[in-house]
């Protein structure tokens, strides 16, 4: 199934908690920036990075992907919280939607 995570870092980059933002279908996962944010909120984030999974296999962001963490990274940024990374995992591989300048 595709999972959806958020890890919440402090001022210094480090992990202060990480959370299941939702389960999904064997080939989706719903993502609503409320939850992400209040999770951020909850836990003094000072920049977040998203994960998710593809069950499928592809590494290739799709363009509900690059959506979803678009719509993140606005509503974040509104409250001085960066994204950092959106990173997908696909079996042992995985890969960063910031190093591959996907992030807006």
């Amino acid at each position: 199934y595709e999972v959806f995570y958020v890890i919440c870092l402090n001022s210094q980059n480090r992990i202060n908690h990480a959370d299941l933002i939702h389960e999904g279908t064997i080939n989706e996962a719903a993502v609503y920036p409320r939850l992400i944010v209040e999770t951020a909120l909850r836990h003094q984030a000072s920049s977040v990075i998203l994960a998710h999974n593809h069950p499928g296999g592809s590494l290739r962001p799709s363009p509900a992907d690059i959506s979803v963490t678009k719509r993140i990274v606005s509503a974040l940024e509104s409250i001085s919280i960066k994204v950092l990374d959106h990173i997908i995992v696909a079996g042992d591989k995985y890969t960063s939607m910031a190093e591959e300048g996907l992030l807006p």
